[in-house]
């Protein structure tokens, strides 16, 4: 079968390729075959356009420049020796999601969808992308999430509920930030971080589920009484595509995670019983 892209669709994939080299102050040499960075396997056209998916063929060039973009960095930082592979879970149907490109599951609630990141800086700070199969294959990583990477994940969900309870009664309570390369939605993926969400310290035996709100991919709040649902969408829909989190509220229970539902009156009750 060939793997030849239309014509649209490799125009689209040059442009975006060519537009972050500039912002991004990559160096890049393009060809028919694909696209070469210093020190680095050739990454294919197959390969980009597996991960932009259908934001190509539909000729969305921000969510393609942004997929394209996130393969690049992540294949560069993978051939530098020191990259770090840490789970990643990614909301299901985000602009970032590069589908097919980056082998995942789903985390139950159907909200998530966990598979492995490479933990890229940025500055003084660092964003973790998905680990694309090309670029797993060039450097001969493992695309799956083993035992290893769950006990790391419980680790660092453990790590949060000791700062949690640190910060008890402080200005900080009730605010999730990211740790050790894991952001705020792969926190969630944590059985541990869920338990204590659910039946923290302040919460008693009977409740079974908690309201949490993610719109950034840095920050998400589990203390909503004093948030308006629809202040949610609004802080999603004002961060940048790259760092966006969860469109809506999720529930969280010890062991799902699943988008809040759209209808006003219902979303008010789960936050309530949330809380």
């Amino acid at each position: 079968m060939s793997t030849e892209q239309p014509p649209p669709v490799r125009a689209i994939l040059r442009r975006s390729v060519l537009a972050t080299s500039v912002v991004d102050d990559l160096d890049v040499d393009l060809d028919d075959d694909g696209v070469r960075l210093p020190g680095c396997i050739p990454l294919e056209w197959a390969d980009l356009a597996r991960a932009a998916g259908s934001a190509a063929t539909d000729g969305d060039e921000d969510v393609t420049r942004l997929r394209v973009g996130d393969v690049l960095h992540a294949h560069l930082e993978l051939h530098s020796g020191t990259a770090r592979v840490v789970p990643l879970a990614v909301p299901a149907g985000a602009d970032r999601h590069p589908g097919s490109g980056w082998t995942h599951g789903t985390v139950l609630g159907g909200a998530l969808h966990l598979g492995l990141g490479v933990v890229v800086p940025r500055g003084r700070s660092e964003r973790t992308l998905p680990l694309p199969v090309a670029s797993a294959r060039a450097t001969g990583r493992s695309t799956t999430v083993a035992e290893r990477d769950l006990a790391r994940l419980e680790d660092i969900g453990a790590l949060v509920v000791q700062r949690l309870l640190r910060d008890t009664g402080t200005p900080t309570a009730g605010v999730l930030r990211p740790v050790g390369g894991c952001d705020v939605p792969t926190l969630l993926a944590s059985r541990a971080l869920r338990e204590h969400l659910v039946a923290g310290p302040d919460r008693t035996p009977g409740n079974v589920l908690r309201a949490v709100a993610v719109p950034d991919r840095t920050r998400g709040w589990f203390d909503l009484a004093r948030i308006d649902p629809a202040y949610v969408g609004a802080a999603w829909a004002a961060t940048d595509p790259a760092d966006r989190g969860l469109r809506r509220p999720v529930v969280v229970t010890r062991e799902e995670v699943a988008l809040a539902p759209t209808s006003p009156d219902l979303v008010e009750k789960v936050l309530a019983e949330g809380q």
